[in-house]
């Protein structure tokens, strides 16, 4: 038995005979919401078929649209289909012993049938896979180990919800939030989180948002304010594997550089630059090769750019008249992914020894709606390109990387 629903075309298995009079339902959890309604009264035949040409035949009119067999040629390929009469019949057909080069090739294990007199077509159908999620990756991408990692993501605005999403998305197995503000109407245009949350705390709602998502990842939220409160953060960046950094303003960036380069850990700092013209991603990593971000802001200045640092104390606006917006948002998701991308390769290759995780330098700068009029290195004049350079070794006489 199947149920119709007509404003998406669609049938979903409601009944499935076993044996005679043994009938058993086919249970849709509540979160398919769409696949759970629909008229409950529509008949169908599930057929097992003997190997035979049945399901090579679906492969190859699935392949060539607009064209069907036979009825009658389809009742010697299935026989026992019932006749449709003036009526459409949908038939499922089961081929439990198809051989695996037919299977190579793409035809299906199920296979479904649009049954007229005048012609048979190929349905496309769909059955749930026994596996969901990540899990459906392993082999190809390093779940388990990523689910042994944790990161710290210090700001939950535009840049660092995507930056956790995307975080969520590699299989990282914790992560934990850093943020003491709210969400409020003016974030929203910008992220991850919808009407839904505004009001909350931004930690708590994104903890709730990749929960619902990522329900294999675990989220631990703190409503705290990095500057203000390090002595708590102190021993969070101690635990975790790296620090993710994307919050605003020059204080948050300097603390988190200090603490994590004292912790030992590696920090990838994110943020857009000159009102979203370009996006900039660091990574400081604690070796005598590469200094911290007070140093190669220094290294920045001896050289007459940009000044980067007060450059972040500049929002993005509030849709007000005396604040506009600035920054597009998907500019902003796409700084955060980069950095999450960025987060995970460091990770791939430092503890796991992936080489193919490889990046190109420790500073990129990326062109999002560049003009081409600011000083080098942030002089990129093509929306799209991506500069890569390295940051210079440790002062002599920085307060972060100097022995405590």
């Amino acid at each position: 038995m199947l149920r119709r629903v007509p404003a998406d075309d669609m049938y979903v298995v409601q009944t499935v005979e076993t044996g005679k009079d043994i009938r058993l339902p086919a249970e849709v959890p509540r979160e398919y919401a769409a696949l759970r309604s629909g008229d409950p009264h529509h008949a169908a035949q599930w057929i097992r078929v003997a190997t035979n040409d049945a399901h090579l035949h679906h492969l190859f009119l699935s392949r060539r649209p607009d064209i069907s067999i036979g009825f009658k040629e389809f009742r010697e390929l299935v026989p026992g289909v019932s006749d449709p009469g003036n009526n459409l019949g949908v038939v499922v057909t089961h081929d439990p012993d198809l051989p695996p080069e037919l299977m190579e090739a793409g035809a299906p294990e199920f296979a479904g049938w649009a049954v007229r007199r005048d012609g048979v077509e190929p349905l496309p159908i769909e059955i749930e896979p026994e596996v969901l999620g990540l899990a459906q990756l392993t082999g190809k991408w390093p779940i388990e180990q990523l689910a042994a990692n944790s990161i710290l993501v210090v700001g939950c605005g535009s840049i660092g919800s995507a930056a956790a999403e995307a975080l969520a998305g590699y299989g990282v197995g914790r992560v934990e939030l850093v943020d003491p503000d709210r969400f409020l109407w003016h974030n929203m245009l910008r992220h991850t989180l919808g009407p839904e949350s505004v009001g909350r705390f931004k930690v708590a709602a994104m903890k709730d948002h990749l929960a619902q998502h990522w329900p294999q990842q675990t989220v631990v939220a703190h409503r705290r304010d990095v500057v203000a409160e390090a002595h708590y953060i102190r021993p969070i960046v101690d635990r975790v594997d790296l620090v993710l950094c994307a919050a605003d303003g020059i204080a948050p960036r300097r603390v988190v550089s200090h603490l994590s380069r004292r912790a030992r850990k590696p920090a990838i700092l994110a943020c857009v630059l000159d009102n979203g013209s370009i996006g900039e991603v660091i990574r400081l990593r604690p070796t005598p090769r590469f200094g911290c971000l007070l140093c190669l802001r220094q290294q920045l200045a001896d050289q007459g750019a940009m000044d980067a640092e007060a450059d972040q104390e500049l929002d993005y606006g509030t849709g007000r008249v005396h604040q506009p917006m600035t920054a597009v948002p998907p500019d902003l998701r796409y700084v955060g992914t980069f950095a999450a991308k960025v987060a995970i390769a460091t990770l791939l290759e430092s503890l796991h020894g992936d080489h193919t995780q490889q990046v190109p330098g420790e500073h990129a700068i990326i062109g999002l709606r560049p003009a081409g009029d600011l000083a080098d290195p942030f002089d990129l004049s093509h929306a799209g390109d991506v500069r890569w350079s390295s940051i210079p070794r440790p002062r002599a006489s920085c307060p972060t990387c100097s022995p405590a």
